[in-house]
């Protein structure tokens, strides 16, 4: 009989190769699995807070702060906070002492007088989605933190695959790590407008998410106001208006008790935050007394994050972190509303302590993340640090990526002097390049408006953007009817403004006018930056394109010989989803700064696109990108992650 073993099966180098790959393919899915398995399940039950500990509750009134998110997901999206920028955020505020509280504690906090720990975070996650609860469950259990559960009372009804069903929330709670709250019982929108000022009047939350690239602000919650009619004028009497909201309410306590037996303590309206209970007097006590008989807590505004005795239970309020913001964003906003003597509770984020130790940060807040620099502003102010590193070049070559959003200004300067007055700034402000001679304030001696690069194919006219508006609109009444004949009526009726409704539409290649969008707060950017400082002529490229073309600059900060970055929101703008927010995040990726040895034939390869950071030409000053092993990680451990975003959302 011929014998078998390993060796038999080993007979080439090709068999080693296969036996080496197989094995780690193995080491890399039972890797995996565990990850998985930790992600999905409880290890540890939750811990309440110790309240005889002192060092938790001194026994003194510092109130409590509540932040409010909006949603969870493993990659993220406009609205949806990623799940490792949740896990710094809560770890931030974990190492700084923060200890979560239950409604209960609320409660008892108005109602009895308990004291609450000196350092009090009451944690909410809204909308009641099932991905949100998924991927923060194991962030609680993590950090030992407890969280209210949003939801809307409709969305239990539905069973939508979206939202937590009842059992869902049931097992959440049983973790200990995991409480019910509401936001009402629908999300839904009344009195409605797009951008073209067309009347949409009521909208369903699917509705509203079809057509929201097409709405301003012009529009309002279920609860908030009457219904309108196209011309703002009520359409309801005051008693339909009182039957309609009280109707929600019901409706709202039957659900809840039928699925749990009871109505949560806490409720967020959505949305007054107008110091009232909805834009009008008569809908505003309305909902007043609605809220009085089902609730004991209600979260009426938003935008400030400290509750303290001095605040009414039904007129609390909440700070919603934003998907965009850094961890110094957060902690920035939490600082700007706490107490003068409480603020120094708070301390900032720098991450890689090495790579921070090359700047200075003179104003503001800096995290160091592997190649990113995040400069955080003040609030209704800015963000400034300089490099430490002396005797810049005379001539030099600058790159970098900036991420920040739109809205709000991302600057390099050079030529810096030590007081910051005089400087040669390049900024990438409002989807503008600007040139300046000064670091806060300056004329400015060169403007671009980066909204030129946008090539003639990606154009629109008004009326060809008034035309989608109106489809979009169609398209989600259809997509979205309850009743099957309207449905139909909606979608021919889209096929027809899809045709016979662009027949006679002037188009923007056929010179109608052009519709230039507008930008909001939280509108993400990115653009590549590069700078040429060469024989006291500035020249720049935004995305590869040449914008600036050999600007004199030889008697702009001549003086200076500091180099530095600045963040800022320029006065007046705001955003339309969180419009207290004064913090602005400039981030710098991959930031490098060159030296000239010499400057003949420099300037045409900038201008070319030709000047590769190789180049013989020049000599790296400051770098920090990734490079070598550290850039190969970067790379693997992207590539591992999205494998197990992958399993975490197909198991």
């Amino acid at each position: 009989m011929k014998k078998t073993g390993l060796k038999n099966f080993i007979e080439t180098k090709k068999d080693v190769v296969k036996i080496v790959r197989s094995s780690l393919e193995l080491l890399s899915l039972i890797v995996i699995l565990i990850l998985v398995i930790k992600a999905m399940f409880f290890f540890k039950d939750y811990e309440p807070y110790d309240e005889k500990d002192p060092s938790i509750v001194s026994g003194e009134d510092h109130g409590f702060i509540a932040l409010s998110y909006l949603g969870v997901d493993r990659d993220g999206s406009d609205t949806l906070i990623t799940t490792k920028r949740l896990k710094e955020e809560l770890e931030t505020l974990h190492n700084l002492g923060y200890v979560t509280i239950t409604q209960q504690d609320i409660h008892d906090y108005y109602y009895e007088g308990k004291a609450l720990p000196d350092k009090a975070l009451y944690l909410m996650f809204e909308d009641g989605r099932k991905d949100t609860a998924m991927f923060a469950e194991k962030l609680l259990e993590e950090f030992n933190y407890i969280a209210t559960i949003m939801t809307y009372a409709s969305n239990l009804e539905i069973r939508d695959n979206t939202f937590l069903a009842p059992k869902d929330i049931k097992k959440l709670e049983r973790s200990g790590y995991c409480e019910l709250g509401t936001n009402g019982y629908r999300l839904a929108y009344i009195n409605a407008y797009d951008r073209h000022d067309r009347f949409l009047g009521q909208l369903s939350a699917k509705e509203y998410v079809k057509v929201r690239p097409f709405l301003r602000r012009d529009y309002n919650h279920y609860l908030m106001d009457f219904i309108r009619d196209e011309n703002r004028i009520p359409v309801e009497s005051s008693s339909q208006m009182r039957q309609r909201i009280d109707y929600d309410y019901e409706k709202m306590k039957e659900v809840y008790t039928k699925e749990f037996g009871r109505v949560p303590l806490a409720y967020v309206l959505m949305q007054a935050n107008t110091g009232r209970f909805g834009d009008n007097d008569k809908v505003s006590d309305e909902n007043r007394k609605e809220i009085g008989e089902l609730f004991k807590l209600n979260f009426n505004r938003e935008g400030f994050c400290l509750n303290d005795s001095d605040v009414d239970e039904y007129d609390l309020t909440r700070m919603q972190p934003q998907a965009y913001w850094y961890v110094n964003h957060l902690l920035m906003r939490i600082k700007d509303d706490l107490k003068e003597d409480e603020k120094d509770w708070i301390s900032f984020v720098t991450g890689d302590e090495k790579r921070a130790g090359d700047w200075e940060v003179t104003c503001g807040a800096a995290e160091f993340k592997k190649n990113l620099i995040a400069l955080t502003s003040e609030p209704s102010g800015y963000g400034l640090m300089r490099l430490k590193k002396e005797d810049p070049p005379e001539n030099m070559y600058i790159s970098a990526e900036l991420t920040g959003n739109v809205l709000g200004e991302q600057a390099i300067a050079l030529r810096c002097d030590e007081e910051e007055n005089t400087a040669l700034k390049i900024s990438l402000q409002d989807n503008h390049i600007l040139i300046r001679d000064g670091v806060l304030e300056g004329n400015v001696i060169f403007d671009y408006d980066l909204y030129d690069l946008v090539p003639s194919k990606d154009r629109k006219s008004v009326e060809e953007d008034d035309a989608e508006a109106y489809e979009a609109e169609l398209g989600a009444r259809s997509q979205f009817s309850e009743d099957m004949k309207e449905a139909v009526l909606y979608y021919y009726e889209g096929v027809d403004a899809r045709t016979e409704g662009r027949r006679d539409l002037v188009t923007y290649d056929e010179g109608g006018e052009e519709y230039v969008p507008e930008f909001d707060l939280n509108d993400r950017g990115d653009r590549k930056l590069c700078i040429l400082l060469s024989d006291d002529t500035l020249s720049v490229t935004v995305d590869g394109k040449l914008i600036a073309d050999r600007i004199d600059v030889r008697e702009i900060g001549k003086d200076g010989k500091e180099t530095g970055l600045l963040s800022g929101i320029p006065d007046g703008e705001y955003s339309q989803r969180n419009l207290t927010d004064d913090v602005y995040d400039g981030a710098f990726l991959d930031l490098k700064i060159f030296e000239a040895k010499e400057t003949e034939g420099l300037y045409e390869k900038f201008a070319a696109g030709k000047l590769k950071e190789s180049d013989k030409l020049l000599n790296v000053w400051y770098d920090n990108s990734l490079r070598g092993i550290h850039k190969a990680l970067d790379k693997g451990g992207k590539v591992f992650n999205a494998v197990i975003n992958w399993f975490v959302k197909n198991l």
